[in-house]
């Protein structure tokens, strides 16, 4: 059964912390999918609060060009929506953008430009979904209507931590939306989580992530199959989904 995993990043300069453990490299990744040969992986770079991000973004892409198995790496653009440009979509060939609203200080509401680049692009956006105010998944519900080409990840099934996890459960259900919302499972080791958000939104609209290097790639998968769907249902969360939303 294929894999996708539809969140990770590879650590860039901003993110060293290799004394800790806490990384994970271009080698890494070579040996996950050499590990798997059918696998593929969302890869992002790693940035911060006040980095220039266009940079990190390039020096990955430049590194990207001599990773030997490219072509099951599926990039996803992360960086502050303010340096995102019309000539990023059409020099670089990548399958998303990813947003970080607490990071970049910016709610996905106040982004016009960018949601009109990546609409017209047809290129989804991973929004990390947390604690902060701003990335709570509220703006996402609020505006997504708006924008009904563009597909909206919801990272951390809309939440991360459990409280939260609930509490957008609840906005999602009392919400009025398209169906071009999904969340992703990074972050959750929590089947019962997992299988209500299969409730909720459908088996359709649920991403396999794991969100490395911050969290484990074992775990994130046993958290799946501890869910014992149906093979169909397990197949749409861990590939079947990600790979139609981004053609």
């Amino acid at each position: 059964m294929m894999i996708i995993d539809g969140h990770t990043h590879v650590s860039s300069r901003v993110f060293k912390q290799s004394d800790t453990g806490i990384e994970f490299d271009w080698n890494d990744l070579s040996r996950w999918l050499l590990s798997a040969p059918e696998n593929k992986c969302v890869v992002m770079p790693v940035i911060s609060q006040f980095c220039d991000s266009v940079p990190l973004n390039m020096e990955m892409f430049s590194e990207l060009e001599n990773f030997p198995q490219k072509n099951r790496v599926l990039p996803f653009l992360w960086m502050h929506p303010t340096q995102l440009k019309e000539d990023h979509f059409k020099k670089l060939s990548f399958s998303g953008f990813k947003l970080h609203p607490s990071i970049s200080q910016e709610t996905i509401d106040v982004n016009e430009k960018m949601l009109g680049l990546c609409e017209k692009h047809k290129k989804p956006i991973l929004v990390h979904c947390g604690r902060n105010e701003k990335s709570r998944i509220d703006y996402v519900l609020n505006i997504n209507e708006r924008y009904p080409n563009l597909d909206f990840v919801c990272a951390h099934l809309g939440g991360l931590a459990t409280d939260l996890v609930v509490r957008a459960f609840k906005k999602i259900s009392e919400a009025s939306y398209l169906n071009n919302i999904f969340l992703d499972t990074s972050g959750c080791p929590y089947p019962k989580l997992i299988k209500k958000a299969v409730e909720i939104l459908g088996a359709d609209r649920i991403i396999f992530g794991t969100d490395r290097p911050f969290h484990d790639y074992k775990v994130s998968l046993y958290s799946i199959k501890c869910c014992n769907f149906d093979r169909e249902t397990e197949q749409n969360i861990l590939s079947g989904n990600l790979s139609r939303i981004i053609g």
